[in-house]
């Protein structure tokens, strides 16, 4: 015998904690994906490099002993200053405080 499929006005509508398999409240879920660490708060972004120009910043990496990161966030310190917007380091700052 085949189910009835449950329409999404029913969900929407239907509060969450007596939808089937929902056992944890709004707030346990929302615990549970903060993160439990003291780790800063950062956005991972991905970058596209043409193949020339990711293997030169890994060569460069490689042989100053850095990691790729640092020359990406020293190039945008140096287009924010550029632009009279504030260094990452300021940015940094502020969020800490």
């Amino acid at each position: 015998m085949a189910r009835k499929r449950t329409s999404l006005s029913a969900i929407l509508n239907e509060p969450a904690h007596k939808r089937a398999g929902n056992s944890r409240t709004d707030a346990e879920r929302s615990q549970a994906t903060q993160p439990k660490s003291k780790r800063p708060k950062v956005k991972q972004q991905t970058v596209y490099l043409p193949l020339p120009v990711y293997e030169q910043l890994r060569t460069l990496a490689f042989e100053e002993r850095r990691k790729m990161h640092d020359y990406l966030l020293e190039g945008l310190d140096r287009v924010f200053t550029d632009r009279g917007l504030p260094p990452v380091q300021a940015l940094l700052r502020d969020e800490m405080a």
